[in-house]
């Protein structure tokens, strides 16, 4: 049987190219860990990437997701992968609407991903980076 995660190809630097956009139209109150959060650019990453951990080459979200366990990976995938869905879904310009749906349940899952990444450590892998 063929591991199809295994398999699929992803252009990089198509992907890369569009977190710069979206961190231009984000503006400053963004940081780029965050921007991969929304996209989901983390995911790329495997074991042979650890090599890379406390270098400075990894944002923090990309040093947290390798810090992780296979069952805690995929939890952090699933709250991203919810949190971005419902972020694009918010609605935008005239019909933007703080009773909006998407916007309530953007907010629970971020809540979500603050408390999940709290619980797993993230603060101490911020705080190495903050050190450089």
């Amino acid at each position: 049987m063929t591991d199809i995660t295994k398999n699929r190809v992803i252009d990089w630097d198509k992907q890369l190219r569009k977190e710069r956009d979206l961190k231009e139209n984000l503006g400053d109150d963004w940081t780029a860990s965050q921007v991969k959060e929304l996209t989901g650019s983390f995911r790329r990453l495997s074991e042979k990437d650890n090599i890379k951990v406390g270098k400075g080459i990894l944002e923090d979200c990309e040093e947290f997701y390798l810090s992780l366990d296979t069952i805690a990976r995929n939890a952090y995938i699933n709250i991203c992968k919810n949190r971005s869905s419902a972020h694009f879904s918010i609605k935008r310009g005239d019909e933007k609407n703080d009773n909006d749906p998407a916007l309530k349940e953007f907010i629970m899952w971020d809540a979500k991903l603050q408390v999940f990444k709290k619980n797993n450590g993230y603060n101490n892998i911020s705080n190495i980076n903050d050190d450089d």
